[in-house]
């Protein structure tokens, strides 16, 4: 591939005129997302996972959650992993999750 076919590639911003490739943007196999949840109760915590729980199974009904409870010094960590069948549904499942 020469010089010219990798600029044409690249999305420029007319604006600013920076420019990137998409492939920095959503990377092949990038379809797990990690949370940390810090709450004062375990119940606190699994409260807000279920928000994003729910979330994520309307961005695709096959999104599987793990998660695991800690004890921390401000009370509970909920540490999950949000299993995604592709990377753009978890890129479209973190601009979603912006507003929780």
């Amino acid at each position: 591939m020469s010089i010219n076919d990798k600029v044409e590639l690249n999305e420029t911003c007319d604006s600013c005129g920076c420019f990137a490739e998409i492939g920095t943007i959503i990377g092949e196999g990038d379809d797990v997302m990690e949370l940390v949840i810090e709450a004062a109760s375990e119940a606190d915590a699994r409260l807000k996972l279920a928000s994003y729980e729910a979330l994520a199974k309307q961005v695709t009904a096959e999104a599987t959650v793990s998660s695991e409870v800690a004890q921390s010094a401000a009370g509970v960590t909920l540490k999950a992993l949000l299993q995604f069948t592709c990377t753009a549904e978890k890129l479209i499942f973190e601009m979603r999750a912006r507003a929780i």
